[in-house]
């Protein structure tokens, strides 16, 4: 019997209905539009909304695969193909809603009966955030594709992310974040105490910047240029010229505030789970100047249902980076990992009001570094007295 068939209730939710929710939000911007328009066209984020009120309600979901189920979950297409099923989706959607907010009417969808009549600024804003919502949930498929080995998903998970200039994120996140997480050298771990906002600019342009250097010190090591074709930043930066001069030669101008707003989303999301999943934890530095192997106290790791459909079970994210080669469909809920109060959909807006992060947060994490072997990692004069001594100090610029 194959593992699709026979996990029930053995896996968690997620691994059970896999990318079914998502692929769901994923349309709504047609559905939609078949609903008639007018205030339709806020159906992306109302779905959103309503997840995230109901996220801490439907609570969450800890149970993790038999340890006798993994490989053949692992083995399994089946968990590739639906995540695979995202990648046309992006691009059509994309195409979809610039083709109705621009009014410039796609032989694709006129010989599907799609109806073009103008909208009203309300329409326009609703369709424009939905799609930046649409794509910029795609981000977390990306992500879990561009994680796999297998070079034809890495391909698909650049090429969802092509469509919100993320695809960068496939060579910092790879070859830089997982090397140096939990470390003062990762853009992507914050200290406790830094402000959000400042995290998140400082945080988008060093992590491009790095993506760059990365594969300059690669191809210096093969002895090449780092102006060359076997430059993946050089190839990633191409593809996505090419798709934004296609979408201007299509739609004009306007192609700009959409292009802008589908970038803008996808990177505060990635920003502000970044911001949460490693705020104020620090790998311990060895003799020799290397750091610990990372270990499940470095990440910070919630469950909750509704925000697991939409991270891809990104969340539980201390068995993510313990064991970098795991697939979503059989990451672990971890015992030693600190825990999230809440699910990501809600925490993640925590994380953009200071003021709320440090009230809700600062007692938890404080009550980690107490009772886990852990090495805080801070800003100066952000900690109390007590974890000075043993403290890292960031030193950000």
């Amino acid at each position: 019997m194959s593992a699709v068939v026979q996990i029930k209730r053995q896996v968690s939710i997620v691994t059970k209905y896999t990318t079914l929710p998502l692929l769901f939000f994923s349309i709504t911007p047609v559905l939609a539009y078949l609903a008639g328009g007018g205030v339709w066209y806020w159906l992306t984020v109302f779905v959103l909304l309503a997840s995230i009120a109901l996220d801490p309600i439907v609570g969450d979901d800890s149970i993790n695969a038999p340890a006798d189920l993994e490989k053949e979950l692992e083995n399994s297409n089946f968990f590739r193909v639906m995540l695979w099923a995202y990648v046309p989706i992006q691009f059509l959607m994309t195409l979809f809603c610039y083709s109705l907010i621009t009014q410039t009417p796609m032989a694709i969808f006129v010989t599907l009966g799609v109806d073009y009549v103008p909208l009203s600024w309300g329409e326009i804003i609703g369709l424009s955030l939905s799609l930046s919502l649409v794509t910029g949930f795609g981000a977390t498929i990306g992500h879990e594709l561009c994680h796999h080995g297998n070079a034809f998903d890495r391909f698909m998970g650049q090429a969802i992310l092509t469509p919100i200039s993320m695809a960068d994120f496939f060579v910092y996140h790879n070859f830089h974040h997982h090397l140096t997480v939990a470390t003062p050298e990762d853009h992507a771990t914050a200290p406790y105490g830094e402000n959000f906002w400042r995290f998140a600019l400082r945080s988008t342009i060093k992590k491009s910047i790095c993506a760059w250097q990365v594969e300059a010190k690669r191809l210096a090591r093969k002895g090449l240029s780092w102006l060359n074709i076997d430059n993946r930043m050089v190839k990633i930066t191409v593809a996505q010229v090419a798709w934004l001069s296609l979408l201007l030669i299509l739609f004009g101008w306007m192609t700009i505030p959409l292009f802008i707003l589908q970038y803008i989303f996808p990177r505060m999301l990635l920003a502000t789970a970044d911001f949460a999943e490693h705020y104020g934890l620090m790998r311990k530095q060895l003799p020799d100047g290397s750091y610990e192997k990372v270990r499940p106290e470095h990440a910070w790791d919630d469950s909750a249902i509704i925000s697991s459909f939409y991270m891809c079970q990104i969340d539980r994210h201390s068995d993510h980076h313990a064991n970098v080669g795991r697939p979503y469909q059989i990451l672990r809920v971890m015992d030693k990992a600190p825990r999230l109060p809440y699910g990501y959909l809600n925490i993640l807006f925590v994380v953009m009001v200071p003021s709320a992060w440090r009230k809700l947060m600062h007692p938890i994490i404080e009550e980690f570094y107490d009772t886990a072997d852990i090495i805080p990692y801070a800003l100066p004069n952000t900690l109390p007295e007590r974890f000075v001594e043993r403290a890292v100090m960031a030193e950000i610029k």
